[in-house]
C-alpha cells in the first residue's frame, strides 16, 4: 500500500531527506503489515536501525536520520504494529493495541533478516518502548548488532509502579476488556501534547511541536491511548526482562540513557538493568525529559556524542 506524506510546516532539519523512502512488508508469522522508512547513502559504513517509542512514527526521527547519514550510516526506522503507518486496530485505528511483544520482536527480526540487504555492521538506536523491544531482541539474538544505544528504555511504567501485579491479575481474568481503552483513554487529540509549559516529553519548544505537526499534516499518523491489552502485554514483557539469565545474555555493547526529569518510565528499573547487562554504560542526562532525542541541543548532543563513542569502539 502506498502512502504520500504531506509535509508539515517545520524547519528543514525535521523534513525528509531526498533519500527518504516509505516501504512496507507483511510478516507471514504475525500477519502484520509493517511500514518502515529507509535513508540509504552512497559509501555507507554501517546501518543504523531506529526503534521508536509508544505511539511514535518514523517521521519523528528525521532529524536523527540527517545526523547519522552525515556520519556515514544508512538509516532504517520501523513503525511498530498498531502505530505509524503500520497495521491498525480493526475497529478503531486510534486504539494503540498489542498482539504481544513476541510479535513485535518477530516483525523486527523479519525487517532485519529479510529487508535489509547488505553486509554492513548493524547498530541499534532505540527509545522507550522501542528500547524494551530492542533489549529483548538482543537477549534473543546476541550477535545481531555491534552496539546499541537506548534512550529512556521502558523497563517499568511510572504510572503503574504500585499496581504491576494487580493489573496483571485483573487482566488475566477480565479478557473481555482487552480491546477497551485504559481508564481515561481516548482517540488522538492534539491537546495531549499541545501544552508545552507542562510537557513531560521535552523541554525544547521547537522539537516538542514536531510530533503534533506531523499528526496534523497527515492524520494517518495519529494514534490514541493504549488498550488494556497493551498494558497487559507490556507488564508481562517487563516481568520477563526481570527474570534471571535474560539481560545477562546480551553480548552487545550497550548505552543506557536516563532522563533525569523522567515521568513516564521508571529510572530505577533502568539502573537495575544496568547491573545485569554484561557490557554497558549508564548515562544520566541532567534536566532531560523523557524524549531525549527531542530535547534541547545540549541534552540531545550529549546523548548523540556518547552514542557515537559507543558505536566507534
Amino acid at each position: 500500500m502506498a502512502f504520500e506524506l504531506i509535509q508539515p510546516d517545520l524547519e528543514k532539519c525535521f523534513l525528509p531527506p531526498s533519500n527518504w523512502q516509505i516501504k512496507s512488508f507483511i510478516n507471514p508469522e504475525t500477519n502484520h503489515r509493517i511500514s518502515y522508512r529507509t535513508a540509504f547513502i552512497d559509501n555507507a559504513e554501517a546501518t543504523l536501525i531506529i526503534l521508536p517509542g509508544l505511539s511514535e512514527f518514523s517521521e519523528k526521527y528525521i532529524e536523527t536520520t540527517h545526523f547519522f547519514n552525515k556520519q556515514s550510516y544508512n538509516v532504517v526506522v520501523i513503525d511498530w504494529a498498531y502505530q505509524g503507518l503500520s497495521i491498525r486496530h480493526s475497529k478503531n485505528k486510534h486504539k494503540r493495541h498489542s498482539d504481544g511483544y513476541d510479535s513485535d520482536i518477530s516483525d523486527l527480526h523479519y525487517l532485519i533478516t529479510q529487508k535489509i540487504k547488505n553486509n554492513l555492521p548493524h547498530y541499534m538506536l532505540a527509545h522507550s518502548m522501542g528500547g524494551h523491544i530492542g533489549l529483548r531482541y538482543l537477549a534473543e539474538n546476541p550477535n545481531s548488532f555491534k552496539a546499541a544505544s537506548f534512550s529512556a528504555p521502558m523497563l517499568g511504567i511510572e504510572g503503574l509502579k504500585h499496581g504491576h501485579s494487580l493489573y496483571l491479575f485483573l487482566l488475566k481474568y477480565f479478557t473481555r476488556i482487552e480491546n477497551a481503552y485504559v481508564p481515561g483513554g481516548h482517540n488522538w487529540k492534539k491537546e495531549d501534547r499541545h501544552n508545552f509549559i507542562n510537557s513531560i516529553f521535552s523541554s525544547d519548544k521547537t522539537r516538542n511541536q514536531v510530533h503534533n505537526a506531523w499528526c496534523l499534516s497527515n492524520p494517518s499518523l495519529q494514534i490514541g491511548s493504549p488498550t488494556f491489552k497493551w498494558i497487559k502485554e507490556s507488564l508481562l514483557s517487563i516481568s520477563l526482562l526481570k527474570e534471571p539469565n535474560v539481560l545477562n545474555r546480551i553480548k552487545t555493547l550497550v548505552l543506557l540513557a536516563i532522563a533525569e526529569k523522567e515521568k513516564i518510565v521508571q529510572n530505577k528499573e533502568i539502573k537495575n538493568a544496568s547491573e545485569h547487562i554484561p557490557d554497558n554504560k549508564l548515562l544520566v542526562l541532567d534536566q532531560s525529559q523523557h524524549e531525549i532525542l527531542m530535547e534541547t541541543d545540549s541534552i540531545r548532543d550529549k546523548f548523540l556524542e556518547e552514542t557515537l563513542k559507543l558505536f566507534n569502539q
